[in-house]
């Protein structure tokens, strides 16, 4: 079989079953197949002796809309696709020394419904360090992918708490991040998550329920002026806008900036 005619046997066995679910139709199964099988083959590793390593970290770039619908739709999108790729490495005749690693990060530069994806094969000892810093690279990278401006909830019309964590806790017991005494309220009713670059809430089984401007969720990605209804206490999520950093004027810029004065001719001595 010549590389290409194997290539699309790959992308076609993997759009078969399970794979076409995950994407909620936001995005074209084929389309992901093709781009996670291309960045498999393209970056597989060959070394003396051994047989062909296929890479071990994948990143999928999806717009951020769609990374905020499958955020809610498909919770578990990475852990899917990476026993997709650990099947695609199996079927390709490449070898996986250990489980791959798959992060989904939303880039304003992709298309909507679009997909791009890089791939890399990173060697035993950079492991433990690549797993220290995932959460600066991955789709769950709270820290990394932080929301934009500074997010608040405000309780009471007047309590403004600041959500710093990448889960928030919220319910009426005491060991909640947010507290909120109120008996409608459960214990443990309703939590936020850092998904993809947003908030994300999602409702604890509670028994008075979760709704997001008036319509009753399970999980809803957050953005600044939804009212959250906890069994009927309200809570508002909104976030600052980010400070601008003021540009200078030009008389604030700097001399070593500054264009140097236009030199006159010498004419030597008169």
């Amino acid at each position: 079989m010549n590389k290409i005619a194997r290539f699309e046997a790959l992308v076609e066995r993997l759009v078969e079953g399970a794979f076409a679910r995950l994407f909620a139709g936001r995005l074209s199964p084929l389309e992901v197949a093709t781009r996670l099988t291309r960045a498999m083959e393209d970056n597989q590793v060959a070394q003396s002796g051994r047989e062909p390593q296929a890479p071990t970290h994948y990143w999928v770039y999806l717009h951020p809309d769609d990374c905020d619908a499958l955020a809610v739709n498909q919770p578990t999108l990475e852990e899917e696709l990476a026993h997709h790729v650990a099947e695609l490495a199996a079927q390709a005749s490449l070898t996986l020394e250990i489980a791959p690693s798959v992060h989904v990060l939303p880039d304003e530069n992709v298309g909507r419904h679009d997909v791009r994806v890089d791939a890399r094969w990173m060697p035993d000892e950079a492991i433990a360090p690549m797993e220290k810093t995932r959460e600066m690279e991955s789709g769950d990278a709270e820290a990394a992918l932080a929301p934009p401006g500074r997010p608040f909830l405000i309780l009471e019309g007047q309590r403004h708490v600041n959500l710093i964590q990448a889960v928030v806790s919220i319910g009426r017991a005491l060991d909640n991040d947010v507290i909120i005494e109120d008996p409608r309220v459960s214990r443990r009713h309703a939590q936020l998550r850092r998904r993809y670059g947003r908030y994300v809430l999602y409702d604890l089984a509670s028994s008075g329920g979760t709704k997001i401007n008036d319509y009753p969720v399970k999980e809803c990605v957050m953005h600044a002026g939804d009212v959250i209804s906890l069994a009927g206490v309200q809570v508002i999520y909104s976030e600052d806008s980010p400070t601008p950093i003021p540009l200078p004027d030009s008389g604030d810029t700097p001399l070593a900036a500054q264009e140097p004065p236009e030199s006159k001719p010498d004419n030597g001595p008169s």
